[in-house]
């Protein structure tokens, strides 16, 4: 004989799964290169042609960050799209400390990010205020 599951269960559990979903689909949107339109750091703006210089590849879960066809950043990230603003966590390959905490909003072939330093409180907002401490990043991704 079946067992069926109390409904409150059994909406939980498809909340869940419905989230799993939701996060592995923004994650595979993800995949692929993109390159910085803009970069702000604890409100200050770098410069066009500067923030351009950065490119980022996404590999599974696996991100590489290159300047001048140097690797700057590597490692991994995880994802939480049932969340709002929509969460992303960087852990830095070889990382002895806390992931990096951040926020997203994925819109087309746009990637907004605004990351805080680890150990630090994850941002509420895609900004980089001054005194804030966040990385704001606005990535396209590339075209072939």
């Amino acid at each position: 004989m079946k067992r069926l599951l109390p409904s409150a269960l059994a909406v939980v559990l498809l909340t869940a799964a419905e989230g799993a979903d939701q996060s592995k689909k923004d994650l595979d949107q993800m995949q692929g290169n993109w390159a910085a339109e803009s970069l702000v750091r604890d409100g200050k703006a770098f410069p066009q042609e500067e923030a351009q210089t950065y490119f980022r590849t996404v590999k599974g879960n696996t991100y590489t960050v290159v300047r001048f066809g140097k690797v700057v950043a590597n490692g991994t990230m995880k994802l939480d799209a049932t969340k709002s603003p929509k969460t992303i966590d960087f852990t830095p390959e070889g990382s002895k400390t806390a992931p990096m905490p951040g926020i997203y909003a994925l819109d087309g072939e746009t990637l907004t990010q605004c990351i805080a330093m680890p150990g630090k409180p994850r941002p509420t907002k895609l900004a980089a205020d001054p005194g804030s401490g966040m990385t704001l990043m606005v990535w396209k991704r590339e075209k072939k």
